[in-house]
């Protein structure tokens, strides 16, 4: 169960697919929980803030056409929440240069606004300043299938699926789901290079629990009722992977899965399964799991 304010990085770990699949793995989503605050909120907001006046071309993108879908999406950002206790008054800077950036300086969620168009659904808007190692001005105006271009297998396992369910997503029913990724960057924004870039020399066995992370998306799918456009919120949670640690269950599941991913995919995933590695020597050599809890389906 998602919980506002008490939701974590390793809390949202849960089983892959044994062989490996692609899946959306989608759950049913509280709205209460659609929009997520914490006591990170205002050192975040802050260095968004910063973040989206540096590289503001590289985070701000919406077509004229779909100024209507941000109005409607920020009805629904205020009525959100000023349904938190704290935040009756929030409200949007009308002096931002766009209203999609006004959204994104008030909450801790990156914004993709996508559209039905013939070619598919379309990337028509969104305020994306802390991804996680992709280039966001490139996807610009694309499709969900020229988005995920680079991922191996997506146009066997999701392409279809993934636009089958955003066809059929109601209103009334949004999702959420979960995605994750180990780095040696505990930055909420992550740039692409550092995907494939050499592992840092002093990452060892005795440090890894302290100097690698477990960053994880939680990611949320709402379609508005009025323009039928579907919303897709990120939010960044962290944690060390010590503090992962407290939990071996968790740890145990998120190696496992790590060490089932095939080639390709691992190839894609360069730089986390290189730390699994490393993240359980560690946990092998200190106790914090066994060889046998690793083996555990």
């Amino acid at each position: 169960m998602v919980e506002n304010g008490s939701i974590t990085a390793a809390g949202l770990i849960s089983s892959d697919p044994d062989p490996f699949k692609w899946r959306m793995g989608v759950k049913p989503l509280e709205l209460a929980n659609w929009l997520l605050l914490d006591e990170q909120r205002a050192r975040e907001l802050e260095e968004i803030g910063q973040l989206i006046d540096r590289y503001r071309d590289d985070i701000i993108y919406c077509e004229s056409n779909a100024i209507p879908v941000c109005e409607e999406l920020a009805t629904e950002v205020l009525q959100h929440l000023r349904q938190i206790p704290g935040f009756e008054l929030a409200d949007l800077d009308d002096q931002a240069p766009s209203l999609i950036e006004a959204i994104r300086r008030i909450i801790q969620e990156d914004i993709c606004v996508l559209e039905r168009r013939p070619s598919g659904w379309t990337m028509t808007a969104c305020a994306v300043a802390i991804p996680t190692q992709w280039d966001v001005a490139s996807k610009f105006g694309k499709t969900l299938d020229t988005i995920h271009e680079p991922v191996p297998r997506y146009d066997i396992d999701l392409s279809q699926a993934m636009s089958t369910f955003f066809d059929r997503l109601r209103p009334e029913k949004p999702v959420w789901r979960a995605n994750r990724t180990l780095t040696d960057d505990p930055s909420l924004r992550l740039v692409p290079k550092r995907r494939h870039q050499p592992m840092r020399n002093d990452i060892t066995v005795d440090n890894v629990a302290d100097q690698v992370w477990l960053r994880v998306e939680y990611q949320t799918l709402r379609r508005l009722a009025q323009s039928d456009a579907i919303i897709f919120t990120i939010r960044i949670l962290r944690q060390s992977i010590r503090s992962v640690a407290v939990h071996p269950e968790v740890l145990a599941e998120l190696l496992r899965s790590v060490s089932r991913l095939p080639a390709d995919v691992r190839d894609y995933k360069d730089s986390t399964a290189r730390h699994a590695e490393i993240i359980k020597e560690w946990a092998l050599s200190t106790g914090v799991l066994t060889q046998q809890s690793l083996e555990k389906h």
